[in-house]
């Protein structure tokens, strides 16, 4: 096996990640108080944007506290639900008046603090308090549906991990039970006429095996290409025919993280459905891996010996095809020649 020199590559960059509900929580506060100072300047007699930021702050201050606990409760109780849609009416019915009553305390007490003015009498205070708190009962709908739209979005992304996690899961099943398949036809044919090659075989097997059960969703293309070695040994013994790998990588695409179990149907096809028999002579299989584009390109090349029928696209290159969709890379597979060439193109995002 040669590895042809190349340049180092700069790793992936990783992917910007959404934003924070915290940093949604302090824009839409901070939108809504810089909107609502005009609008208190010019409703009250004039006094100064800095009495009316003042007093907006102080107002708004309890419902931004109180925002990460309504979103935590979001999370908890979510909606639909005729108890939880009965619990939320409570509950914005009993926390309104009082975040009100707190915010209208807080304003007045700021602008005491800015210019001393004579108190209001009780009942104006409980009467503005009142009309505040029938002002703001849309903030609590809106602070509640904003929070209730995030942990909807939560509920989402972590269901469509489960079912990427699932569906990824039951590809590589399939794959192992495809490989497994064709792996134990051939050394149940070796198993009377050579023995001590379907024993070795075996043990080659189960080696393999452990690599298929321990694999993870994702390791570098080096790993990959150690157990390809190993595929190619198998194939070896099955066939009593030498196979030659002859892989040509670069040094950036030796660390590139790739799906696990990406390059065992790329060797089993090339293997299988080139028309090699016994008595052919050796098979050589040419591997390249390259960083291109800011993506990664794996070549697998095998001469066709025999016509073959179809696409050459077998039971491994279709499940290896959907797996690749699923994280936005493409094979691509045909006849060129005399010889078969299957490209698998990552993007740097699928890394």
């Amino acid at each position: 096996m040669s590895v042809a020199p190349a340049c180092l590559l700069p790793a992936p960059e990783a992917s910007l990640s959404l934003p924070r509900p915290h940093w949604v929580m302090l824009g839409l506060w901070g939108l809504l108080i810089a909107t609502a100072v005009p609008a208190v300047h010019l409703s009250q007699q004039p006094g100064g944007v800095l009495p009316a930021a003042l007093f907006i702050l102080g107002a708004e201050l309890p419902w931004m506290l109180a925002t990460p606990l309504l979103w935590a409760a979001c999370t908890r109780w979510p909606l639909p639900g005729r108890r939880h849609l009965i619990a939320w009416l409570l509950l914005g019915l009993l926390l309104t008046p009082l975040l009100t009553a707190l915010g209208w305390g807080l304003g007045h007490l700021l602008l005491q603090l800015w210019q001393p003015q004579p108190p209001p009498s009780l009942h104006q205070a409980a009467r503005a308090i009142g009309i505040t708190a029938l002002f703001a009962l849309p903030t609590f709908i809106a602070v509640a549906g904003v929070g209730h739209g995030l942990s909807w979005l939560q509920r989402l992304k972590a269901q469509s991990q489960a079912l990427q996690l699932a569906r990824e899961v039951a590809l590589r099943q399939h794959l192992q039970h495809h490989f497994l398949f064709n792996a134990l036809n051939a050394i149940g044919g070796l198993a009377l006429q050579r023995p001590a090659v379907a024993d070795s075989a075996l043990v080659q097997l189960s080696s393999l095996l452990r690599d298929t059960l321990q694999c993870p969703a994702q390791r570098a293309l080096a790993d990959e290409l150690a157990v390809a070695q190993d595929h190619v040994a198998l194939h070896s013994l099955l066939h009593d025919e030498a196979l030659h790998l002859r892989l040509q990588a670069s040094a950036g695409a030796l660390g590139w993280q790739v799906p696990g179990l990406l390059l065992q149907p790329l060797i089993e096809n090339a293997v299988v459905h080139s028309g090699w028999q016994p008595g052919d002579g050796p098979l050589r299989i040419d591997l390249q891996a390259e960083v291109d584009g800011g993506g990664l390109d794996v070549t697998v090349c095998n001469p066709c010996l025999r016509p073959s029928r179809g696409d050459g696209l077998g039971t491994g290159l279709m499940t290896l095809q959907r797996r690749l969709a699923a994280v936005g890379g493409r094979l691509q597979s045909g006849h060129e020649g005399a010889f078969y060439r299957a490209r698998v193109r990552l993007p740097e995002r699928a890394a």
